[in-house]
């Protein structure tokens, strides 16, 4: 109990940054105690660092991904709380990324949940992040993709995307909707 307070979270960061394979591998486990422990882990850690979690989002979001792709309930609704808390915590517009290539999984709960989170995403997330070009077109392929999803639950969700799409960045949607819309058919 030497060390200064100032380096406690760049201490915590460090240490999951080095441990981020074994917490890795138990979050994959089969075994639900053990999975539910690496989860609990990385939610109380992202509560207490906050947005000092961010250079963590690339060890751990796309494992926590993975676990909605499971047919267990459980760990599915732990990885969506645990994802749900990274997104509030971190405020990284760097998540989108993931979120985009999780909306085009083969597996419908992960899309599901990709897209739960992408709306989490744009109404926590300060406006001005998400208006940079990189994650305009990251949210508009995500729209995109969610639009013509076989999952009737996941096009739900892409409207609601598509709804907060239009309050965030009302200057793009009139040449995105032009671009992306097809043209009706004529009579």
């Amino acid at each position: 109990m030497n060390q200064p307070r100032g380096t406690y979270p760049s201490d915590l960061v460090t240490a999951l940054r080095s441990s981020a394979r074994p917490i890795n591998s138990a979050l994959n486990s089969e075994r639900t105690r053990l999975s539910g422990t690496a989860t609990e882990l990385i939610s109380t850690s992202v509560n207490a660092l906050g947005r000092a979690f961010e250079p963590l989002v690339p060890h751990y979001l796309p494992t926590l991904l993975t676990l909605c792709t499971r047919a267990n309930k459980v760990f599915i609704n732990r990885a969506k709380e645990c994802i749900y808390a990274v997104i509030e915590h971190t405020q990284s517009p760097s998540i989108l990324h993931h979120l985009a290539v999780s909306v085009t999984d083969k597996s419908v709960t992960l899309r599901l949940a990709a897209a739960e989170a992408v709306v989490l995403c744009l109404n926590s997330f300060n406006p001005p992040d998400l208006e940079k070009e990189q994650r305009a077109k990251e949210i508009e392929a995500i729209i995109k993709s969610t639009a013509v999803d076989a999952n009737a639950d996941v096009r739900k969700v892409g409207r609601k995307i598509f709804d907060a799409y239009k309050i965030l960045l009302p200057g793009r949607v009139p040449r995105w909707v032009l671009l992306y819309v097809p043209d009706p058919p004529t009579s």
